[in-house]
């Protein structure tokens, strides 16, 4: 072995115990940037799911907005001009109020006539006509359509059955029909001997019904000696609805 400049020989020593000192790895390095950006996007999504979970209960819970209520004006069919305070009726054509309608009433005396068809008044208090005709006692359809049709009767109860009635006469059937009935007995004892006297009741009827143009309807009660007398207390109307 050749020695060294001052003659010694050259002597390498190797340390076993030394730590390996490694080059950075490229690649774990990257692996690591992938896993922190990973957990960005996981926790990113996590607080998109909570906002649009909030805002779904929000909707769900959220009270609904209250109807806009309307100025006293405009409830009672009036509205004010933009350049004054003056209050002008608002004209609504969804609302029609020439319909055929009829309301008449019993007179003073009662009136019925021998077939049992009662009589009533068009003139006075309360009575009026409104494209439907009148005729001995019976309401004289001239629209088609479906009418409200009601009747009271007031009359005296004396040990006997009263049948108050409306009736249809149309040219659909050969004979009269019967659209409503009621019927009524009563027998009151009297004091102080025991003796049966009569008493008083009222009957009344009410009920939609389609009539047709010529149809007519009219009000029949089997005992006329019953019916008790009064323009508020006897009356018969239609109207349509």
């Amino acid at each position: 072995m050749e020695g060294g400049p001052a003659g010694c020989p050259q002597v390498f020593v190797v340390d076993s115990q030394a730590p390996v000192t490694l080059m950075p790895s490229v690649v774990k390095r990257d692996f690591r940037k992938k896993k922190e950006y990973l957990l960005y996007l996981l926790v990113g999504l996590a607080l998109l799911g909570v906002i649009i979970e909030a805002g779904f209960i929000y909707h769900l819970y959220k009270p609904p907005v209250a109807a806009q209520i309307p100025s006293p004006e405009k409830m009672i069919g009036h509205m004010k001009s933009p350049e004054s305070n003056e209050i002008h009726p608002v004209q609504d054509k969804k609302l029609d109020y020439n319909k055929p309608a009829a309301f008449v009433q019993g007179g003073l005396r009662k009136n019925v006539d021998e077939n049992g068809v009662m009589q009533w008044q068009t003139e006075g208090l309360g009575s009026f006509l409104h494209q439907v005709g009148y005729e001995d006692g019976r309401l004289l359809i001239q629209t088609e359509g479906f009418y409200y049709i009601h009747s009271k009767v007031y009359f005296s109860d004396s040990c006997s059955t009263f049948r108050h009635q409306v009736m249809w006469k149309t040219t659909r059937y050969r004979e009269d029909t019967k659209l409503m009935q009621a019927l009524r007995y009563s027998c009151v004892e009297g004091e102080p001997s025991g003796e049966k006297s009569a008493d008083v009741g009222n009957s009344f009827l009410g009920g939609v019904f389609r009539l047709y143009k010529s149809d007519s309807v009219y009000v029949k009660v089997n005992e006329s000696s019953l019916v008790r007398a009064g323009v508020q207390d006897n009356f018969f109307g239609v109207f349509m609805i």
